[in-house]
């Protein structure tokens, strides 16, 4: 079964885009195709579990610092 593509709307400065879309251009691929290959190549490497701990982990700590303040 196929993956079902899913959008991502975000803004960008018009001055940005208009360079991005003459880079994509020039290059003959795809704003979109650009876009996708440059957050696959992001998460490429990074351990997105650990990174999760480590989210969980400040925030409890964050916690526990407004507790002992309060």
């Amino acid at each position: 079964m196929l993956e079902r593509d899913d959008y991502l709307r975000f803004r960008l400065p018009e001055a940005l885009k208009e360079r991005f879309k003459l880079y994509c251009y020039l290059k003959g691929i795809t704003m979109s195709d650009t876009v996708r290959e440059m957050i696959e190549e992001v998460l490429k490497n990074e351990d997105l579990e650990k990174l999760l701990q480590e989210k969980l982990l400040q925030e409890k700590q964050r916690e526990n610092s407004r507790d002992e303040n309060e």
